[in-house]
């Protein structure tokens, strides 16, 4: 069976149904807040058979949905080792499914996710993860809680195991603007000119979004996972989303990648809770509190499972940004990561329209249109260099972008990219980052070019990446098919800072298109 027909499959029925949710304003001067509901799903899936009498495994899943109709849905995340000897398996990919109202309360779901990635090349074999579900689940006010019967097997791997397990849904409402590159950046003071349904009023939804460095200084005498002593200091990137719920409390999502001090590979996924406490002009104390999965480049988190408390100072800078340092313990209950972690982060403050049912007074302060990209990727490294045999055939990689866009002109992208077919590619992995600049769309605002310069982190698979740096820059032409719905095609270069690995890549993928509303502060 051809699985990358199935992911270009999936990718089209997904992201074409997902274009067909609202129809654009034609008044130049005049937008609407549309909504579109969805769910988080959290969800663990418990023994999972190994091979080779290898201790089994625990898979943690998080993944966003958006409801394309209220019956089908589809969405984007991952999923992680948790427990067993695979720290550092992780997965990136797409997802989607069917679920309905059965009885009053109880729901029925099946569902399906095509992801890549892997952890050791000899298990997961190209890195192509297919998994499909079916549950049940009971639907609280708050929340729907559920069991559910998975399947999860690497194609050309060793690992094919079925298991139950649990989901926990969290339902969400996104709003959003109809898409116009034309209109991204502009400024508002008038918000009679966003038109809301009858009985509705405007708010705001605090969030910030980060990009960090961080140093992990590990104990003195820490050993990998083949017991060699491996304690220098980790050095990573990374990104950090926080969403408020409350006026000060918020939940908060942290991926980061090694790029220097071990052998390349390393990554991990955390989130928690935190809570800002303001002291005044001095600026804000944030305690922090995160579980999540992490290992690879031969750090030794047992099953992956890591506990991350944080301590942490932040100082605004302008009304958008601001800069957060913070300490604190990561640890690895069943393995020998045991670090204190330095971070230093850069914070932009997202505060997103979203409608409520009672009158707010936002007459005087100053909002600005947001444009963003969603982009659904297949990357082909077409001769990558290897450490361990001189084959340079092509790895083929599934992943996500998405695009921030500050300008008509200017963005900056985020990307997560992990390898499904190839050489012993399982298990590698891609973190990156950087600006980009494009053309106006031209050819009835169907066509554009973009260039943009990608920096971040990467292992596994056996390429020739030393501690894990790599830069990417790239060119590329996007067509738009409707407001929401494009194509694009890119030839990037992709260069290991300090090894070997040097090769060209193409880069195919779906895109979605949607702008938000953001307050920026008192005039």
């Amino acid at each position: 069976m051809d699985y990358r027909k199935i992911i270009c499959v999936f990718f089209v029925a997904m992201v074409v149904s997902t274009g067909t949710v609202a129809t654009v304003t034609k008044n130049p001067d005049f937008y609407s807040l549309h909504s579109i509901s969805g769910f988080f799903r959290f969800s663990y899936d418990n023994n999972i058979k190994m091979p080779n009498n290898i201790h089994s495994m625990g898979l943690l899943g998080v993944n966003y949905f958006a409801d394309i109709t209220p019956t089908i849905y589809g969405g984007l995340g991952g999923y992680g080792a948790i427990r067993g000897t695979q720290g550092g398996l992780f997965t990136v990919g797409v997802g989607g499914g069917v679920h309905h109202e059965l009885i009053p309360h109880w729901w029925g779901d099946v569902g399906l996710f095509v992801g890549g990635g892997g952890g050791r090349a000899s298990l997961v074999g190209g890195g192509l993860m297919v998994r499909p579900n079916v549950g049940i689940a009971y639907a609280f006010p708050w929340a729907r809680l559920g069991v559910h019967y998975s399947y999860v097997t690497f194609p050309s791997g060793e690992i094919h195991s079925q298991q139950v397990g649990v989901d926990l849904d969290i339902p969400t409402e996104f709003y959003y603007l109809s898409p116009r590159d034309s209109h991204v950046g502009r400024s508002l003071f008038n918000l009679d000119d966003i038109h809301l349904p009858i009985g509705k009023f405007i708010n705001f939804q605090r969030n910030d979004f980060a990009i960090l460095l961080q140093a992990y200084l590990q104990r003195p005498g820490t050993k990998d996972i083949d017991g060699s002593v491996q304690d220098g200091t980790i050095k990573l990137v990374g990104a950090e989303f926080d969403h408020y719920f409350t006026d000060n409390t918020f939940w908060w999502l942290k991926t980061s990648g090694a790029f220097s001090g071990i052998p390349n590979g390393y990554m991990d996924v955390l989130g928690g809770l935190g809570y800002h406490y303001s002291l005044g002009s001095f600026g804000a104390f944030i305690p922090q509190l995160g579980v999540g999965a992490g290992g690879g480049g031969a750090v030794d988190t047992g099953g992956g499972f890591l506990v991350n408390p944080l301590i942490g100072l932040e100082c605004s800078l302008t009304k958008q940004f601001a800069l957060r340092v913070s300490t604190g313990y990561l640890w690895s209950p069943h393995g020998q990561m045991n670090a204190v972690p330095m971070t230093a982060q850069l914070l932009y403050h997202l505060d997103i329209a979203t409608e409520q049912t009672k009158a707010s007074h936002l007459l005087a302060d100053h909002y600005d249109i947001q444009g963003w990209r969603i982009q659904f990727l297949n990357q082909t490294y077409f001769h990558p260099q290897r450490t361990i045999s001189a084959t340079t055939s092509t790895i083929q990689l599934i992943g996500i972008q998405i695009d921030q866009l500050f300008s008509p002109l200017f963005f900056m992208s985020y990307q997560g990219m992990g390898a499904y077919s190839g050489f012993h590619a399982g298990g590698y992995a891609t973190g990156m980052l950087g600006p980009g600049i494009q053309s106006k769309e031209f050819l009835h605002h169907r066509l554009q070019f973009f260039s943009e310069v990608l920096v971040g982190a990467g292992g596994g698979g056996g390429l020739s990446i030393s501690g894990g740096s790599l830069i990417e820059p790239m060119v590329g032409v996007r067509y738009a098919f409707s407001p929401y719905i494009g194509l694009q095609a890119s030839l990037s270069q992709m260069k290991a800072l300090q090894d070997d690995l040097n090769t060209p890549a193409l880069n195919v993928g779906l895109t979605v298109r949607f702008d938000t509303l953001n307050y920026r502060g008192a005039v």
